[in-house]
């Protein structure tokens, strides 16, 4: 399974292991094992950049600062490969609705064209 979707530094690997737990081959992995953590604590546009090369769309929590640099790099011709976000009603330590939403979310959303989309979860 090449993974997909990264999950990002604010997100546990306890959000991760319930994903796989769900659907056993879920094309997901966590920010600290991609690349031996090289990409930990970086900069949120260089992030984006090098998903958008690697075409993996991250997950997380970050609804502050994440959609504004996606938006600044889509200006500028960039783009970023695809964002999905927890709302605000999702709680952090909430490790199986954050699973079920998201594995439930990709069984739709997998082959769409995820250049420059920022999905919310859950979708409203």
């Amino acid at each position: 399974m090449k993974p997909r979707l990264l999950a990002d530094e604010n997100t546990s690997h306890r959000f991760v292991t319930a994903c796989r737990r769900i659907a056993a081959d879920f094309p997901i992995i966590h920010i600290s094992d991609w690349k031996a953590g090289a990409w930990l604590s970086a900069k949120d546009p260089a992030l984006l950049m090098t998903l958008r090369e690697a075409e993996m769309i991250l997950v997380g929590f970050d609804r502050a600062s994440i959609p504004m640099h996606a938006g600044v790099l889509t200006r500028e011709g960039l783009g970023h490969a695809g964002i999905i976000l927890f709302r605000r009603s999702v709680s952090a330590v909430a490790y199986g609705k954050q699973a079920r939403a998201l594995v439930d979310f990709w069984s739709e959303a997998m082959d769409w064209d995820w250049a420059d989309r920022i999905e919310y979860l859950p979708r409203s």
